[in-house]
């Protein structure tokens, strides 16, 4: 069985992919999945040739020995990324006087999956509260859209009674970093005061707060919280994988560019 366990991990991987978009139509980051896939199994049928490869072409064990240690360096580094994912504080429901919404792509004029979810979340949010706080939809428009995110966003709340007079948009940003900073803006210039003196929700989907609450800090966001809906069973391992990667490139990228 043990040695048949790649081959059956790769199978599965497959059948994971497939399902995965037959039943939600494309997911991005996917198809690392299926490569995934391919490569366990490959790697099945061709690991004793590989073996012996190895064995000739680094005969001294010690070399062997510290490529086994990186990689188990690595696997360590990313489920230490993955848990802060993870476990991130997620269910605030407490008042915030100002609620940013995260967009998170729209198919035609249609809100996406990950973004109805978020949407649901927040007329949830809102129909909670006693004192209606302002909503922020926070998205542009990008390839395969037609109306920005915060339109398609903003008609959507409404069209679930949430009141027009309540929702901002803004409609220029492309990614989580400049969802952020551009809604800082708008809320600077809305109430003249320090983005760093404003309570502030965020709502996203859970697997994106702990990368949103990165990006928020570095922005000067002070006090913060969020609000996130639950990742659909099936989707966590994409989802929550692919988020992996998107903290280490903000981290690189949009937070390093913040600072």
């Amino acid at each position: 069985m043990s040695k048949k366990l790649d081959l059956i991990i790769g199978t599965i991987i497959i059948i994971y992919y497939i399902s995965i978009n037959l039943l939600f139509g494309k997911i991005t980051f996917s198809e690392v999945f299926f490569a995934l896939g391919v490569i366990l199994i490959i790697y099945h049928y061709m690991k004793n040739k590989l073996r012996k490869y190895f064995n000739k072409k680094f005969k001294s064990k010690k070399i062997i020995n510290i490529g086994k240690y990186c990689i188990i360096a690595i696997i360590l580094f990313f489920m230490i990324i993955e848990c802060a994912i993870v476990i991130f504080p997620k269910k605030d429901n407490s008042y915030s006087n100002y609620v940013i919404v995260l967009g998170a792509g729209v198919k035609g004029k249609r809100p996406s999956l990950t973004l109805k979810q978020r949407l649901d979340t927040t007329i949830k949010y809102i129909n909670n509260q006693d004192k209606k706080p302002k909503i922020i939809v926070s998205g542009g428009q990008g390839p395969g859209e037609d109306i920005s995110e915060a339109q398609a966003m903003k008609k959507y709340l409404v069209d679930n009674g949430i009141k027009e007079e309540l929702i901002i948009m803004e409609k220029k940003s492309t990614n989580t970093n400049e969802n952020l900073l551009f809604s800082k803006d708008i809320l600077e210039n809305e109430t003249s005061k320090s983005v760093s003196d404003l309570d502030i929700k965020i709502i996203t989907s859970d697997f994106h707060a702990f990368r949103s609450n990165m990006i928020a800090k570095k922005l000067n966001y002070n006090t913060v919280s969020f609000y996130t809906n639950n990742t659909l069973p099936l989707l966590v391992p994409v989802m929550y994988s692919r988020e992996l990667l998107a903290v280490i490139k903000s981290y690189l990228i949009d937070i390093k560019n913040n600072l």
